[in-house]
């Protein structure tokens, strides 16, 4: 890759805007070094006058109003991650009652009952510390945000690092989710205290807002996992 090239793509990785903006900024970074190369200025040279590719991102950030998104729509998103996760584990859930209904005696459950729990419980437990962190970092949203058009950056509007999406997760791993939560009504920027912390910010993405049908499927997600568990668990009952 060129060097213009890989630093016009670094500073547009650090770039939150909406999609004309970010043309807007691309075009005119091109037509910077086009120009300076025109007139013979070396491209090294060209790179140092601009600076590092995450000040000029940040600088450009900063010219931009970013929305935060409030308590209930990250609760939306939240709840619809939460469906999507028991969604994944109704099979196993599914399995594990089936073959507890089964046992010999209600105080003994069988050796598949407990080995269907078992693999559930380190499911569970491997999905709770990576499937937020490592999305997040990766793409800077879950499904759930992704459907409420919500995204986590930095405060400078650059992506997260993969450090940076666990310190904003220890709330959930230590049971303090609610309390970490209460921080957002009545702060600035919208952040849960961890947030602070991380110095990271949960964002509307730029350009069309989140549609009402994004909200249906944030909703109906866990109400529908509930259902089918529940269903599940009234079948397997013995008579």
């Amino acid at each position: 890759m060129k060097p213009v090239d890989r630093y016009v793509n670094d500073v547009m990785r650090n770039v939150f805007a909406a999609p004309a903006d970010r043309e807007r900024l691309e075009a005119d970074l091109r037509a910077h070094f086009a120009e300076a190369e025109a007139k013979g200025e070396p491209v090294g040279r060209i790179i140092d006058g601009l600076g590092r590719p995450e000040e000029v991102a940040a600088a450009f950030n900063a010219e931009r109003q970013i929305r935060y998104a409030g308590f209930w729509k990250r609760v939306f998103a939240f709840g619809g991650d939460c469906g999507l996760l028991l969604a994944v584990a109704l099979p196993p859930l599914s399995l594990a009652v089936f073959l507890d209904a089964r046992v010999v005696s209600p105080d003994t459950p069988s050796t598949g009952s407990t080995i269907a729990l078992a693999a559930l419980g380190v499911a569970v437990v491997g999905i709770l510390v990576f499937y937020f962190p490592l999305l997040e970092a990766r793409f800077g949203k879950t499904p759930g945000k992704h459907l409420l058009r919500i995204r986590v950056v930095r405060e400078s509007g650059a992506p997260i690092s993969l450090g940076e999406a666990f310190v904003r997760r220890l709330s959930l791993y230590f049971d303090v989710l609610m309390l970490d939560s209460l921080f957002i009504p009545f702060t600035r920027k919208r952040q849960r205290a961890l947030d602070i912390v991380a110095q990271t910010i949960v964002a509307r993405e730029p350009g069309e807002p989140a549609r009402w049908w994004g909200y249906a499927v944030c909703l109906l997600l866990p109400a529908g996992s509930v259902l089918a568990l529940a269903g599940i668990v009234l079948l397997c009952a013995p008579a």
